[in-house]
């Protein structure tokens, strides 16, 4: 008796500390909605360790006690379920966990009040449990591929691990005789309890430092992506995009496949800030982005250089596509800024070189589409350049020059 009373008097005191720490993590991370559903979580475990407590200490035979426990472990693991979806960015689907909550509570609570079905009312609050940890590690592999958040793959399998732990233990649970809550004498709940006090206490607790880990690796993720993003139009400022566009160059050059990089120039954007202001420049540089975008396939990548001027990556683009498809950013520009209003039409002019072969470096790709968004500038902008792959010799004793594709405008401005 007082050893169990002081293994549970650990369990209500580490689960309060657990969710006093991730109440810490959600306040001092950015008040993420999940850090808050996970401190609930461990809130509510420390409440159903607490009844067990009581149970244990004071009233053996309180039904009510029993039902708070049961209600407090099964809110606690569909609050873990939830942040985990939550963390995920998809969909809560509050009601469907709730419901399930609530049809699991009520079957166990007739279970209970009857006082006849307790192997019954264990395997149902552990398989529940289970359930819950099986739909946390499905959250968690979709929050990995969807490439914004820290893998968690150590996390992925714990959670798995521990489903098929509490799986088990409600498979054991339901050989467990069924007319008194405590038969210490059966040999199928002793192997239940100590399989339930050996395991579900780890596991949980494993979930909870997992969570704190999962919360820092996000805070830094979430860092080392704003160190790598333009704060004004927030896409990828230089540094980020280089970054990121290494190694789809490498990729392209290693399985052969097209890639185009781009140039673009807001057309005469100081004459912009001159008339309009600085703050309706800055609404034209944002519009820009959206625009480009919104255009642009998930799988191309977008940055800003520097005051006017931004880059592409369009990864298994050749020429004519990567013409095409800024041919219908150029198009669509001036639309994107009414504030400007009607007498003034905004424009942009565009560079595009193409990936020449296995040699073509990032910075050689980036000169030659420079250059070919000068050629746009020269010929009156608002048009698109295609640079060639390489310099074309000029006559004996002349520089070299290029030899530009030129798609013309296609509207006055």
């Amino acid at each position: 008796m007082e050893s169990a009373v002081i293994v549970l008097f650990s369990l209500v005191a580490t689960s309060l500390l657990l969710s006093i720490a991730l109440a810490v993590a959600w306040r001092a991370f950015g008040r993420e909605a999940h850090a808050a559903l996970w401190s609930l979580a461990y809130g509510l475990s420390a409440a159903n360790w607490a009844a067990n407590l009581l149970k244990v200490w004071l009233l053996p035979a309180n039904s009510g006690l029993t039902l708070i426990s049961a209600i407090c472990s099964i809110g606690s693991f569909a609050l873990i379920a939830l942040g985990f979806r939550r963390r995920a960015g998809m969909a809560l689907r509050w009601d469907a966990i709730m419901a399930a909550a609530s049809v699991t509570v009520f079957f166990a609570g007739a279970a209970i009040l009857r006082s006849n079905e307790a192997g019954f009312t264990r395997a149902l609050v552990v398989l529940f449990c289970a359930a819950m940890l099986v739909v946390s590690a499905m959250s968690l592999r979709a929050g990995a591929r969807n490439g914004r958040l820290a893998t968690g793959g150590a996390a992925f399998w714990m959670l798995v691990l521990f489903a098929a732990y509490t799986t088990a233990l409600g498979a054991l649970a339901l050989c467990t005789p069924t007319g008194s809550a405590y038969p210490t004498e059966d040999p199928a709940f002793r192997l239940y309890r100590l399989m339930m006090l050996m395991g579900v206490p780890t596991g949980l607790f494993g979930v909870g430092l997992f969570a704190m880990f999962l919360l820092a690796a996000d805070l830094a993720e979430g860092m080392r992506r704003l160190a790598g993003s333009d704060p004004l139009t927030g896409i990828l400022n230089r540094r980020g995009f280089e970054q990121a566009a290494l190694p789809l160059l490498a990729q392209a050059q290693r399985k052969g496949r097209p890639l185009a990089v781009v140039i673009a120039d807001i057309d005469r954007f100081k004459a912009v800030n001159d008339r309009f202001g600085h703050s309706l420049g800055d609404l034209a540089l944002q519009r820009f982005a959206t625009h480009v975008t919104s255009v642009i396939r998930g799988c191309d990548l977008f940055g800003r250089l520097g005051g006017e001027e931004f880059v592409l990556v369009l990864p298994d683009t050749g020429d004519r596509a990567a013409m095409e498809a800024m041919e219908r950013v150029r198009a669509g520009f001036a639309a994107a800024v009414p504030e400007l209003g009607p007498d003034y039409r905004i424009t942009a002019s565009f560079g595009v070189a193409v990936l020449a072969g296995r040699h073509d470096t990032l910075a050689d790709m980036m000169q030659r589409a420079d250059q070919a968004l000068y050629a746009s500038k020269m010929d009156g902008r608002d048009r698109i350049t295609l640079a060639p792959p390489r310099f074309v010799p000029a006559e004996s004793g002349r520089q070299p020059k290029f030899d530009y594709a030129v798609m013309p405008r296609r509207a006055a401005g």
